[in-house]
């Protein structure tokens, strides 16, 4: 399909694509309004289909709220961008030590795919030097404070309140301090709570959201394609682009995770319902790389999918030309957006559909049929392997579909 590349303006339709723009606003059109966005047998088949973008209804408070929210979300990964701050960031990084551990383990890499006869191994130095850069951020650099220790005698201590931040931890970005007493003297311990990550850079200490805000911003100063990404049920995380693999990968650095988007439903139980992934690229509704389960996905209430999908448009739009002004980039990235949202889509396809497998599998059983679902090859939910993780990319002559809501109006 040809298009513009001289930079913005609309990405042109043909007749045929306008043809299914109007079957499918008529097809989306009841899924999308405020009634059904509360039916939960609605939504898990919704968020398999292609959806079209429409903006929030003028008598939708909640929906234009989350939209807001979500803007201003979006402006936080855009600190990563500060040169003087990644120049900073930088510095921090043992990188000969690091790019050594990445060369070994690239080696071990390309032995392993040697010995089963492929061609290329599992992992690039791209993505080992972000596997060690995890080891050492989690390892060595950064440290999870839960109750700080008692400065003054390094006894445990117990929380007491939030206070408000002073002057100076104010100028620091602390927007609110917890307050703890020390079990042994008694003495009071400050825990501010910085926002920025240049403060988090020098402090060296956080939970989770604050790993993930320096995790991401230590990519960027590899200049390592990064995303944010923010889960409504307050937790963060990380996303690095393999150039190698050509997809999202999941990076945990509290957890010290790799590449394993199912760990949060499937080892801590967690059930979510809106995990976007920002960055200056613009935002992208990624819940389905990690709910792994129908059972595991909340009511999706904050607005209707067509909303959604038109909040995550507008906050590209508003950030993307920036950072990709030539025609070219553009097109690249609009090529990558429509893989993901064909990966994403298909990833809840298979969740669906395995779900239905297994549940009618154990009716069957119910009913004195077969005693287990027919799962021999031990995968999971997404069809993928045991671990749960998705290692294999799009192949390269997936079928893109052609879907109107996949053209961003930013242009290729």
């Amino acid at each position: 399909m040809a298009g513009n590349n001289s930079g913005g303006g609309s990405y042109p339709l043909d007749d045929h694509v306008k043809s299914v723009a109007r079957d499918l606003q008529h097809r989306f059109a009841q899924m999308s309004n405020r009634d059904q966005k509360f039916d939960l047998h609605v939504i898990p088949d919704l968020l398999s289909q292609p959806v079209v973008p429409e903006p929030p209804a003028q008598d939708d408070k909640e929906a234009q709220n989350f939209e807001k929210y979500l803007i201003a979300m979006s402006h936080i990964p855009l600190n990563y961008e500060n040169p003087g701050l990644l120049d900073e960031a930088l510095q921090q990084i043992p990188l000969d030590r690091l790019s050594q551990e990445a060369e070994e383990e690239v080696e071990l890499f390309q032995a392993k795919a040697a010995s089963l006869g492929r061609s290329k191994p599992e992992w690039s130095h791209q993505e080992c030097m972000v596997r060690a850069l995890l080891r050492w951020f989690r390892r060595s650099f950064f440290t999870f404070v839960n109750n700080p220790p008692c400065s003054e005698c390094l006894s445990p201590t117990n929380k007491i309140r939030n206070v408000a931040p002073t002057p100076e931890e104010r100028a620091h970005s602390a927007t609110w301090v917890e307050l703890y007493a020390c079990v042994t003297c008694g003495a009071y311990e400050r825990f501010p709570r910085y926002t920025e990550a240049w403060q988090l850079l020098r402090v060296k200490r956080g939970r989770a959201g604050d790993f993930a805000n320096v995790f991401t911003m230590l990519c960027r100063a590899l200049d390592i394609r990064a995303r944010w990404v923010w889960c409504q049920e307050d937790y963060l995380w990380t996303e690095i682009y393999s150039e190698h693999q050509q997809r999202w990968v999941h990076v945990d650095s509290c957890e010290e995770a790799w590449d394993m988007p199912h760990m949060y439903y499937k080892n801590w139980g967690k059930k979510m319902f809106y995990v976007i992934a920002f960055s200056r690229e613009g935002a992208v509704d990624v819940t389905r790389r990690y709910v792994g389960s129908p059972d595991a996905l909340l009511p999706r209430t904050r607005c209707p999918e067509g909303v959604l999908k038109f909040i995550m448009e507008e906050i590209t739009n508003l950030h993307r030309p920036k950072y990709a002004p030539d025609g070219e980039t553009r097109l690249r990235l609009y090529r990558e957006d429509v893989a993901e949202d064909v990966q994403l889509r298909s990833l809840w396809s298979a969740t669906l559909e395995q779900s239905r497998r297994l549940k009618a599998a154990a009716a069957a059983a119910a009913r004195g049929g077969r005693s287990s679902p027919d799962n021999k090859s031990g995968a999971n939910m997404m069809g993928s392997p045991a671990t749960g993780d998705v290692k294999r990319p799009i192949p390269e002559d997936a079928p893109v579909p052609d879907v109107p809501s996949l053209w961003p109006t930013y242009g290729p």
